[in-house]
């Protein structure tokens, strides 16, 4: 019977979150908010939707954040961050990390209070740049990851 050390299970959580934070953040941005945008959801549907995507990208940063460092202090003396490539690569990472809990709360906030205020496509037209940056950074956090 295979033994799973704490490493290896903070790195599976890690990677668990990871990718369904980062996909659910491309498929609100490809799918849900065009979608909404060409009024294929009702303003309840679409807040559903937004709340449990909004709950998630605030519980994962934290998750998140507790898994990371756990790795870096297990995997990274402290100067090999600074000059080594993979340590560079961890800092974008983290850096990206920080911008897309930033554009996922901050997009969320605004399509739910935007629905409670017009209609649901204008809601989404004015949050669709903000979906469509967050999926952008998601897609960039998943080609850093793929390097590490």
């Amino acid at each position: 019977m295979a033994t799973i050390t704490l490493y290896v299970a903070m790195r599976i959580v890690h990677l668990l979150i990871a990718g369904v934070w980062t996909g659910w953040t491309v498929f609100m941005a490809a799918l849900v908010v065009p979608a909404a945008r060409d009024g294929y959801f009702d303003p309840d549907t679409l807040t559903w939707l937004t709340t449990r995507f909004s709950l998630f990208s605030k519980a994962a940063p934290l998750i998140m954040f507790f898994t990371g460092m756990y790795m870096i202090g297990e995997g990274y003396a402290s100067d090999t961050l600074l000059t080594s490539f993979r340590g560079q690569l961890v800092l974008t990472m983290i850096g990206l990390w920080i911008a897309l809990s930033f554009l996922t709360n901050v997009s969320s906030r605004r399509l739910i209070d935007s629905i409670e205020t017009t209609t649901v496509e204008g809601a989404t037209q004015n949050g669709w740049t903000s979906f469509t940056l967050a999926g952008v950074v998601a897609l960039g956090l998943l080609v850093v990851g793929g390097w590490l």
